[in-house]
């Protein structure tokens, strides 16, 4: 298997879950020198355009695509359109093909790619997918397949650092550029808001120096001076009760913690039991609280919701509380912020149950707007705390959808697993939680932080859990 494929054939699941592919821009890299469109899918595109789905809606942007290259290629008399950035597409004829296949979306795009692989002699094609009963027929088939995204952006890398260089770190609280190619010639560039945890190399370093720090790689924010590897500085605003407890969550919490005209956007795919959501809860719910005078008006929640708002009419209650039961992971965080909270009256010892379900009302009802997905369009939601919660679980053109509600004074945080998603749309790799990490890693308006399975923090059990139920 290659790295890089002369042609590609693109599955129907990629094409929905990214219509722009058809359309790179110039600036882009090609995905490949050839895309290979099956003709099928103009036929099966148009047969969901009028879904109230993101399907339907990526089905009505990519018909118009079909549209603009199959008439470029028809007044043109070429058999290919070439796309601003180079990349050549072509159509496979359906006669050429449908006779060698059942019925089947999936059988079809397969026979375009082994009439096409066969007819002109080439050996270095592939399938673009991330559904994995795609990846498995194209195997079978003896097909090579190009995966969505292979490569996962975590916003976060380890360096281990010789000792003169660690001094300096301790010393300033920064890197420059020049010095992390100097000691990292073979490290990826830094994208900017990338973190990089640090550890010293122990044969070299004396014990007194052992341990790690970490640093965000930014545009410093007074100054004309290029980025820089900068020491954390919005962590230490953290009141007393929260504190991080792995790498990622200071991370995170740092994310978290910076102004909003630095950070706008916050995007965390992360395994379960990491404490992403507790993290963006405590600190929303902090930051909307009388002691910190409103830096933001109000929490703003938009929970996981798979069936896109359609079960929403059968649930009991107005729409808040049929929203609410579908973000109870929000109150159960909001409950566990407050009982980090203890009772100076009585020593420091834990508030009871009692003042506990009092205190998560109040909160509810004065800092908490919840809102389902079904109502969000055209809102524009200014000076809010805006979470969305479960994210793997929206389509891309809803993320996007979502993302556009941001107004001023806004910071958005998207959270979720993109390993438990429940739309059958979609795959870990194709979601939306996902699809946003990707388009915005290196933005200087947003980070993208991933917390891994050595930092679960839930329990022990659920520790042994993800160790055993992969």
């Amino acid at each position: 298997m290659t790295d890089y494929h002369a042609t590609l054939v693109p599955a129907l699941d990629a094409l929905i879950g990214d219509p722009s592919i058809l359309m790179p821009e110039a600036s882009s890299k090609k995905k490949a020198d050839l895309l290979l469109i099956p003709a099928h899918y103009i036929r099966r595109v148009t047969s969901f355009r009028d879904e109230i789905s993101s399907r339907g809606e990526a089905s009505q942007v990519l018909i118009g695509y079909f549209a603009k290259i199959l008439e470029k290629i028809h007044y043109s008399k070429d058999n290919q359109y070439v796309c601003d950035n180079g990349m050549r597409i072509e159509f496979v004829d359906e006669k050429h093909y449908v006779n060698r296949a059942g019925d089947n979306n999936a059988s079809l795009t397969l026979a375009a790619a082994q009439y096409y692989k066969e007819s002109n002699e080439t050996a270095n094609l592939a399938i673009l997918t991330g559904d994995n009963s795609m990846c498995a027929c194209a195997l079978m088939g003896d097909i090579d397949v190009a995966h969505i995204n292979p490569e996962k952006y975590t916003g976060r890398r380890k360096l281990v650092l010789p000792l003169d260089l660690y001094t300096a770190w301790y010393k300033f609280g920064y890197l420059t550029i020049e010095q992390i190619k100097e000691y990292f010639p073979n490290e990826k560039p830094l994208l900017i808001n990338e973190f990089v945890e640090f550890e010293v190399d122990e044969t070299t370093a004396p014990k007194k120096t052992l341990g790690s720090r970490i640093g965000r790689f930014e545009i410093p924010r007074f100054s004309n001076e290029p980025p820089c590897l900068q020491c954390l500085h919005y962590i230490d605003d953290l009141p007393n009760n929260i504190k991080p407890r792995t790498a990622g969550q200071a991370m995170l919490l740092e994310a978290l913690l910076a102004p909003v005209d630095e950070i706008p956007i916050v995007i965390s795919p992360s395994i379960f039991g990491t404490g992403k959501t507790f993290c963006a809860v405590a600190v929303g719910t902090y930051l909307t609280s009388e002691i910190k005078k409103h830096r933001y008006d109000q929490v703003f929640v938009v929970p996981r919701d798979s069936s896109l708002g359609k079960e929403i009419g059968f649930l009991p209650g107005d729409e808040r509380d049929k929203t609410i039961s579908k973000a109870m992971p929000i109150v159960d965080n909001i409950k566990a912020y407050v009982k980090t909270n203890k009772d100076k009256t009585k020593g420091g010892m834990p508030i009871s149950g009692k003042e506990v379900k009092i205190k998560v009302k109040d909160i509810l009802d004065n800092q908490y707007e919840f809102v389902p997905i079904i109502s969000m369009g055209g809102r524009s939601i200014a000076d809010s705390w805006i979470i969305y919660d479960e994210a793997q679980d929206m389509e891309r053109f809803q993320i996007k959808q979502l993302m556009e509600r941001i107004g001023d004074g806004s910071k958005m945080i998207i959270i979720g697993d993109p390993d438990q998603v429940y739309n059958t749309h979609m795959n870990a790799q194709s979601n939306g939680l996902s699809y946003a990490a990707t388009k915005m890693a290196g933005s200087p308006y947003a980070v993208v932080v991933s917390l891994d399975e050595e930092e679960i923090t839930r329990s022990t059990a659920a520790q042994e859990i993800a160790k055993r139920l992969k």
